[in-house]
């Protein structure tokens, strides 16, 4: 049966038909790019981090992480020794970019931006847990070799952050809620077999 155009009514109605059925497969193509550069995300950080685990890797996808922000991520725990006193000291917030700069990154990277806004206010529940998550997912997929550089590298990180202040007149460098967050940051890279 074909349609007959002589009638505007099924002329129109042929339209309006056209126009859904283009907004339909406009639709389901953008979805399908969408999932398409979602699976390309989750397999660039898969990569970048070695980390398998598909719920840990959605889980920084969804809170905007990507290879070229993923340090900051890793470098959460320093901000949580610099607010560990309530407050960031200008040694700690110097510290804390330092240890970016270590590793590469200058003022006008992700990541770099990424530290600075957690320097400023604090990192939000999430950002913590996804750290706690990141870190059990390293600690399970990393060699020992690789897991005991890591463990030393951001021990050492996170206590020039608390020694950055430096205590009263040199005394006690490190405060109580300080060694508190160093700790904490300990228990997260060990091995549920190591504990």
């Amino acid at each position: 049966m074909t349609r007959s155009t002589s009638n505007p009514l099924a002329a129109r109605e042929h339209a309006l038909e056209e126009v859904f059925f283009r907004k339909v497969d406009a639709k389901l193509l953008d979805n399908l790019r969408s999932r398409l550069t979602v699976d390309q995300e989750l397999e660039r950080l898969a990569e970048e981090t070695g980390i398998h685990d598909q719920e840990v890797l959605k889980e920084l996808l969804d809170l905007g992480f990507t290879p070229q922000n993923l340090l900051a991520l890793w470098l959460v725990p320093l901000t949580q020794v610099a607010w560990a006193d309530g407050q960031v000291q200008p040694a700690e917030r110097e510290a804390v970019l330092l240890a970016l700069c270590k590793h590469g990154y200058s003022g006008d990277s992700p990541a770099w931006h990424l530290l600075e806004s957690w320097l400023d206010h604090k990192p939000c529940d999430d950002v913590l847990k996804a750290w706690k998550d990141y870190a059990r997912a390293t600690v399970a997929s990393a060699g020992e070799k690789r897991l005991m550089l890591l463990r030393h590298e951001l021990h050492n990180r996170a206590r020039e952050v608390a020694e950055a202040a430096g205590g009263v007149f040199g005394f006690h460098p490190v405060s109580k809620a300080e060694e508190m967050v160093l700790q904490q940051i300990d228990e997260a890279l060990r091995r549920e077999d190591n504990m």
